[in-house]
């Protein structure tokens, strides 16, 4: 006989079980790449025909906050594009130092360029927020690269300035100075990721240090010589951009 515990155990599992279920079901903002209301701005180009290949073996899941959608040196076997919320990218370092690559919003591709090298992820991604993630098969994507060359020609344009915006960051965390790299940051997150002058309470002062690839003390530091200076106000976890003039000429200045 089975008794209370072993019991309460099965019936734990049970609900793991249809939490997991329910979580891969067809999303209502995710129902497929052919009729997508959210669709990507990439796939444009793209025939009902490619969108519905695209389609095939594809699959969406919500992320909550701190869960990791992409772990570094797993298998890339699938392109990841948010379809809403937000996530960030990192390098996992030496002696558990992090590098943050990006702040991922919709509609970016994730998957690349280990898919092509080794078949690894070479970063991990973890959602910052609840996050609807959409996997779609990396074979299925390399048939519609090679049968639609306008679509393949934005791809190229696309990886291409990620790889610029790439090479712009590391001269700026290489060459900049404390001050101008946390500047760079909140340059960043206001206008380009929350596109207002309150950076939200998800974004922590660790993910600004290893953005700016600086220490949490070093960065704190830096945050609150701003705060003195009444560039930025401090809101308890929220950040305000109160000096956006001053945050660029300190940018400027490196």
């Amino acid at each position: 006989m089975i008794d209370l515990y072993q019991y309460s155990i099965f019936q734990y599992i049970v609900q793991i079980g249809k939490r997991l279920v329910q979580r891969m079901k067809p999303d209502k903002f995710c129902i497929g790449c052919d009729i997508c209301n959210k669709k990507s701005p990439l796939f444009n180009s793209l025939t009902d025909d490619e969108l519905r290949l695209l389609n095939e073996d594809r699959h969406s899941v919500r992320f909550h906050k701190g869960e990791v959608i992409l772990k570094q040196g797993t298998r890339a076997d699938f392109l990841v594009s948010i379809i809403e919320g937000f996530a960030k990218m990192y390098i996992e370092g030496l002696h558990n130092r992090n590098l943050i690559l990006d702040f991922v919003k919709p509609w970016k591709l994730m998957g690349g360029p280990g898919a092509e090298i080794n078949a690894k992820h070479r970063y991990n991604v973890v959602a910052i927020q609840e996050t609807l993630v959409c996997f779609i098969d990396m074979g299925n994507f390399k048939k519609v690269l090679a049968s639609n060359s306008k679509f393949s020609e934005q791809f190229l344009i696309y990886c291409s300035g990620n790889y610029l915006a790439a090479l712009d960051r590391l001269v700026d965390i290489s060459q900049k100075q404390m001050h101008g790299r946390v500047a760079d940051a909140l340059i960043y997150l206001s206008k380009e990721i929350y596109n207002s002058p309150i950076i939200g309470e998800e974004i922590s002062r660790q993910d600004i240090a290893e953005y700016s690839s600086m220490s949490k003390d070093s960065a704190i530091r830096v945050l609150k010589e701003f705060e003195r200076d009444q560039i930025i106000n401090l809101n308890s976890r929220q950040i305000e951009v109160v000096d956006s003039d001053r945050l660029y000429e300190i940018s400027d200045k490196g």
